[in-house]
């Protein structure tokens, strides 16, 4: 079941950017399912085209780039609502080179945030992370807890969302922040569950898994996540407010490659531990998520076992991807 479909878009124009990217075009295809004018922009440094393939006919592209403020000149004069995913979303790559996350996520969203000064746009979803939290302090995470980034992706992230509140108190811009957390699903790019996959498929009897394997995270199936994104997109009777987002179950890194194994239909498979991760690697990350659930009626639909079904399929329906 997708939660998007409890959302009406229709008559809705939408801008997506960042639309040809992993969760960017599931909410595409989210959004023309029900029923919005869409157009989308990316620059295609990491957005693929043919992630759009299915809604080409029904979609509006603009190759625009957000780093350059004068390629969003003219782009949000009729449209009603905005979902801001433009970014980079690689811990490690900012760790590597940090000025272009700086860009990318920071500067973005500042010129996102001042072509919205002069539309008629009634929402504009920010998309976050829960990297803006590093390492929390307690249990489950809430969205009044102390920010405090231990990479440069999160700082950029903790940046775009402190220009979304000034432009919101100083200009009306009206914004809410999505943090998003841990999403995994059909067209990921990188990540665990695809690493994992990868790893599988060349060796099905051994598995490296970086760090001692206990990190916790939660991970939201992306049909999910695009349900609570399209949610805040008709959230208009509140002041600028962050959300977290996620499925609101945690697992450490050992279950999700045992529920990989069973996805995979693989036994007697051996775990090696590299015992580090990389720079910046969260160790904890247990989310509440009660605040978007009564301020929206989200909840999601996936639990890990059939997100990961429906993963793996997708993978062997597009071994070429994946390689």
């Amino acid at each position: 079941m997708r939660t998007t479909s409890l959302v009406d878009y229709r008559t809705k124009r939408v801008l997506v950017t960042g639309g040809a990217g992993f969760i960017g075009s599931h909410l595409v295809d989210a959004l023309v399912t029900a029923g919005a004018h869409v157009r989308v922009i990316d620059n295609l440094s990491a957005g693929r085209m043919d992630n759009l393939a299915n809604n080409m006919d029904k979609i509006e592209f603009r190759q625009r780039d957000i780093v350059k403020a004068d390629d969003l000149d003219g782009i949000m004069g009729d449209i009603d609502i905005v979902f801001h995913l433009a970014a980079n979303a690689s811990v490690p790559k900012s760790v590597q080179n940090p000025r272009h996350d700086f860009d990318s996520n920071a500067l973005g969203t500042f010129n996102v945030l001042s072509a919205l000064r002069d539309s008629s746009v009634a929402t504009c979803v920010v998309a976050s992370s829960g990297a803006v939290y590093g390492e929390p302090a307690r249990h489950p995470i809430q969205e009044d807890d102390l920010l405090r980034p231990i990479s440069p992706y999160g700082a950029t992230k903790m940046a775009a969302e402190a220009f979304c509140r000034a432009f919101h108190s100083s200009f009306g811009v009206p914004v809410h922040i999505a943090r998003i957390f841990n999403t995994y699903g059909p067209r990921q790019p990188r990540f665990v569950m695809l690493d994992f996959y990868r790893k599988l498929c060349s060796d099905s009897t051994e598995l490296e898994i970086l760090g001692d394997g206990k990190q916790v995270r939660d991970f939201c199936y992306v049909d999910d996540t695009v349900g609570a994104l399209m949610h805040l997109g008709m959230l208009s009777d509140m002041p600028c407010e962050a959300f977290n987002i996620s499925s609101g179950v945690n697992h450490s890194v050992t279950d999700v490659a045992e529920a990989m194994f069973r996805a995979m239909e693989l036994q007697d498979v051996r775990m090696r531990f590299t015992g580090e991760s990389w720079a910046g690697d969260a160790q904890r990350w247990e989310v509440g998520i009660d605040k978007i659930i009564s301020h929206t009626g989200y909840r999601p639909q996936h639990d890990l076992a059939s997100g990961l079904e429906q993963f793996v399929n997708w993978c062997r329906r597009h071994a070429e991807r994946i390689t």
